[in-house]
Parts: C-alpha cells; sequence; structure tokens
C-alpha cells in the first residue's frame, strides 16, 4: 500500500436542495489532489418537507 492518501482542503461547500432543509442536503470538499467530493446527508423518515407539510396542516385545523 503505497499510496499517498488525499487530504481534504478547508473550503467545505453546502448545497441546500429544498427550502424546509435545515442541514446541507450535499456537502462539497475540494481534495488536494484537485478533485472535489460530493457528500449526500443520508435522510432519516419522514423527510423534513414532510414533518413542514404536517405542521402547517395542523395550523389550518386550527384556524377555523
Amino acid at each position: 500500500m503505497s499510496e499517498i492518501r488525499v487530504m481534504p482542503l478547508p473550503k467545505v461547500t453546502g448545497v441546500w436542495r429544498h427550502d424546509c432543509s435545515r442541514y446541507p442536503d450535499e456537502i462539497r470538499v475540494p481534495m488536494s489532489d484537485g478533485k472535489v467530493v460530493r457528500y449526500t446527508i443520508s435522510v432519516e423518515m419522514p423527510h423534513p418537507c414532510f414533518e413542514a407539510a404536517m405542521d402547517n396542516l395542523k395550523n389550518m385545523k386550527g384556524s377555523k
């Protein structure tokens, strides 16, 4: 195993794909060899957008 490991650089970029996302849906990490690696969040069920929609429905029911 004589490979040299590639080190991540400190300039991490967050990408939010949904308005209701609290945390970035994806982060991009530049590496010392010039490549950019993308990491995506593992979403646990229910999705944050679903929770936001359910909260909105509860508010609508209470406004009668």
